[in-house]
């Protein structure tokens, strides 16, 4: 485990989780959600027992085959996760109700326990916008002393053979529709209309949809983050199809490039606020490590919001477990804990 890096009022740290003795023995939250595909519950095992509060997140489908998939994989997470409670949602689409719900069940065992939390949460699939939205409600609101992340890699992304939609135009390999952006609650920016935005975007499976979103935020200027070796998770049917999407922004002037690992969260938080001249949005369209890379840049400037895409609906791929498993502590350095009234 790498030594904590101080990012603002947080610390990090990350490993490659071999020894599981870094775990907590006791958390005071233990939070997860059902998911569609396979590794949902990879992580499971590490997750029981930890805590007498264990908040599985199901969120609703409309897709028959779906929900068929996610409530096999619930059972699954219900028999490794001793008395674990399940909290079933809307469609994650509906985010101000859901969002309203979960602030709630925070809130409540944040009162029941009298003190700040110390959480373990399973991020492999927790959507980002809700993942986001957790991380900066615990850490803006006190709720939070530690949070300790987990996150299953994938193996590779699977596609069905013959994906189209109505129209006859294959599906993207996570999502279909059209995107709008989300900005995130508790990752705002103080400044919400400056004269000058920098954009900075986690480069992932899907970019085509991104470009307008792109035009429509006139940036003053252009930061792509990109995955190293991320091409060897993906199908080259997709790599060939969103080439040109990522070759318009590519030519964006004044355009900056930069890699890290997928594992990298500290590195990736720095680079946003050594880099950052102006007031900035992070669009986080890549992966959940660098989306939460994107929430602790936010968290500690106050220049710096976060937004999400929101696509019409999502695709059935499944998903494997590489095996991998990625560790994060995220500390708050004042703990907020000793602030509360026992």
């Amino acid at each position: 485990m790498i030594d904590e890096i101080a990012i603002g009022t947080l610390s990090i740290s990350q490993t490659i989780l071999q020894d599981h003795s870094i775990l907590r023995e006791q958390y005071d939250l233990v939070i997860a959600a059902v998911s569609w595909e396979s590794r949902c519950h990879a992580c499971s095992p590490l997750l029981s027992g930890r805590s007498d509060e264990s908040l599985i997140i199901h969120f609703a489908s409309s897709d028959t085959e779906m929900e068929s998939r996610k409530s096999g994989n619930r059972a699954a997470i219900e028999g490794a996760i001793s008395d674990c409670r399940i909290l079933d949602l809307e469609r994650s689409a509906q985010f101000t109700d859901n969002a309203e719900k979960l602030e709630q069940e925070i809130f409540g065992v944040a009162r029941k326990k009298g003190h700040a939390l110390r959480v373990l949460m399973d991020m492999t699939c927790i959507p980002k916008r809700y993942l986001l939205f957790l991380l900066g409600l615990g850490f803006r609101r006190e709720l939070f002393t530690s949070i300790d992340l987990v996150y299953a890699e994938a193996e590779k992304y699977e596609m069905r053979a013959a994906q189209f939609d109505v129209a006859g135009k294959p599906l993207g390999l996570i999502s279909e529709g059209e995107w709008t952006t989300s900005q995130i609650p508790y990752l705002e920016s103080e400044d919400y209309v400056p004269d000058r935005r920098n954009l900075y975007i986690s480069v992932g499976a899907e970019l085509t949809q991104a470009s307008p979103i792109v035009d429509r935020f006139e940036p003053n200027g252009l930061v792509l983050y990109h995955i190293t070796e991320g091409h060897r998770r993906l199908p080259s049917s997709v790599i060939d199809r969103e080439r040109p999407a990522l070759q318009q922004l590519a030519a964006f002037p004044g355009v900056r490039q930069e890699q890290f690992e997928l594992h990298e969260i500290a590195a990736v938080a720095l680079s946003v606020l050594q880099n950052r001249s102006a007031s900035t949005t992070c669009f986080a369209i890549g992966p959940k490590t660098h989306a939460v890379a994107f929430a602790i840049a936010a968290l500690a400037d106050d220049q710096i919001q976060v937004v999400c895409r929101t696509p019409t609906t999502y695709v059935v791929n499944e998903v494997k477990a590489s095996g991998k498993i990625y560790f994060y502590r995220i500390n708050d350095r004042f703990d907020p804990a000793s602030f509360w009234s026992q």
